[in-house]
């Protein structure tokens, strides 16, 4: 894995659901359905290359409407430093010296 042939990619996936209990799930863009829906999204940092591709980081998106409510987040045992409202490329930042660091080992980076 790895070399120029290898290509580090950043993508969000959403996941469609009914109601609102689960962790995440509000009215927003669904990159998947090409449309606003009621939806989780998660965020994923893949490894791929010819070989097998490799997840290296999946994290769940929380919308304005989570992290705006303080108890909800609590009640859904939200970890406090996951509760703070982050666009979908900044939810990388605390890896992003990581994934630089990686990617030197590889061709493109895609966001």
């Amino acid at each position: 894995m790895g070399g120029e042939r290898s290509w580090l990619i950043i993508d969000d996936t959403s996941l469609p659901k009914k109601g609102d209990h689960s962790v995440g799930v509000a009215p927003q863009y669904a990159s998947t359905l090409g449309k606003k829906a009621n939806c989780q999204t998660q965020v994923s940092v893949t490894l791929a290359s010819r070989e097998v591709p490799l997840m290296l980081s999946l994290r769940l998106f929380l919308p304005d409407i989570w992290t705006a409510d303080p108890a909800r987040l609590k009640r859904a045992d939200v970890p406090l430093e996951h509760q703070g409202s982050k666009t979908k490329p900044e939810m990388e930042g605390s890896k992003n010296r990581w994934l630089m660091r990686l990617a030197r080992d590889f061709r493109v980076l895609a966001i």
